[in-house]
Order: C-alpha cells, then sequence, then structure tokens
C-alpha cells in the first residue's frame, strides 16, 4: 500500500489515464477529466478518515477560473493514481511570477518569514494562476498563506509582524500551521492571544476542533 504523506494543501498530479470522472459529482465529470487529462494538479482536502496516510482514497480538489464564484471541484482518487506529488509552492518561489504590484509587499513578507524561522508557502489563487497559466488574480484577491512556523517565540513575532503588516497589497490571508499539524488561521490567531482567548478553531489534516492557544504548538497524539 502507498503510504506517501499527505498533507492539506499538498499539492498531487494524477495519471491521465483513469478515469477521475468517477468519483466527481455528476455534474462535474467532464470537468474533472479535463483538468486531469491537461496535467494540472490538484489540492489536498481535508480527509475523512482517521489517518490520512492509511486511506485508500484521497480526497481531492480544484477550483476553475470562473469569477466572480470560483467553482470548485471535488473528486477521490486511488494512492496509486499519483504521479508526483509536492508541498504548496515556497513563497520564494512564488514571488518571481506573481503580480508587478505584488512584489514589493511579498519581498517584505519574505523577510519577515525569514527572520522568525517561518517556511512560508502560497495556495489559493496566486497558486493556481502560476501553475494552470489561468487567469485566477482580480483587484479583489488575497495572497494565501501557509506559514510553518514551529517555536512559540518565534510565533509570537510572526503574527505581531503579519498585524503590522505595512502594506495593503497584497491582503494578507492563510493559516499558521505548527509543528503539532494543526493549523490556524493567522487573524483568529493573532486575536485570540493579544485578547486573551483561550481557545482558537483549528484544522488538522482529518479534524477541525477548538484547542487552546497555549497548546497549539505543541506535539498532538497520532493513534498507533
Amino acid at each position: 500500500m502507498n503510504t506517501l504523506r499527505l498533507r492539506r494543501h499538498d499539492l498531487v498530479w494524477l495519471d491521465p489515464s483513469i478515469d477521475v470522472g468517477r468519483y466527481a459529482a455528476a455534474a462535474q465529470t467532464d470537468t474533472a477529466r479535463h483538468w486531469v487529462k491537461q496535467g494540472f494538479p490538484l489540492v489536498v482536502a481535508r480527509q475523512a478518515a482517521a489517518r490520512v496516510q492509511d486511506a485508500e482514497r484521497i480526497m481531492l480538489g480544484f477550483s476553475l477560473p470562473s469569477a466572480p464564484m470560483r467553482t470548485r471541484v471535488m473528486l477521490s482518487a486511488d494512492r496509486s493514481a499519483i504521479l508526483r506529488h509536492s508541498r504548496p509552492l515556497l513563497l520564494a518561489d512564488a514571488m518571481r511570477l506573481a503580480p508587478a504590484g505584488w512584489q514589493a509587499g511579498m519581498s517584505r513578507l519574505h523577510e519577515l518569514c525569514e527572520c522568525t524561522g517561518t517556511v512560508a508557502r502560497v495556495y489559493g489563487s496566486l497558486s493556481s494562476e502560476i501553475l494552470t497559466g489561468r487567469r485566477y488574480l482580480d483587484a479583489a484577491s488575497d495572497l494565501d498563506l501557509l506559514l510553518e512556523c514551529a517555536d512559540a517565540a518565534r510565533l509570537r513575532e510572526l503574527l505581531a509582524g503579519l498585524e503590522d503588516y505595512p502594506l495593503a497589497v497584497p491582503r494578507i490571508d492563510g493559516e499558521i500551521l505548527a509543528a503539532s499539524g494543526w493549523a490556524a488561521a493567522w487573524r483568529e490567531l493573532a486575536a485570540a492571544i493579544r485578547n486573551g482567548i483561550a481557545q482558537v478553531l483549528a484544522k488538522s489534516d482529518t479534524d477541525v476542533r477548538l484547542i487552546r492557544v497555549d497548546e497549539f504548538t505543541q506535539p498532538f497524539p497520532v493513534p498507533a
């Protein structure tokens, strides 16, 4: 069995010879087939299984560039159909391909992440535009970041820097991913810490629940 570790926001490329349309909603079968045959990546979604690495089928999704309401396509695929897998794009790589108006802001963010020992990755519209060559970004688009910060002291420094971010373009959205595997929206986590709120809504690869803010950077038990 393929036990490749797949996490939310990871990218996978599927074998174009498989018929993914069988595992998409009836109204989206042709769309799913066309997407995979073009060699575009899919994004790993939150899994229903207790342990994502043991699931034989993986829940995946992608968005179509259909503004103003983006169409989200969901499907499942066998692990054996995965030809390639990667973590989300690094901020350092994505900013070279970002709109000119975003360059200065992304450079400042990159400096903040380097100073706080944070690995910054990009998902959402910018990632989709880079990986497919299609138009996803517009004037209202946010920069979606997955920020991997495992040190509690550095995490507070990172959140303070994000809250003090001086540039309006791009607007920063996204999640803080702790070493525990839990992720929380950075704005909600920053507000909880600032206001002394005890809990914050967090997501793992398989679950969503409230966790204590002071446990956010602590490892959580993984079933044997």
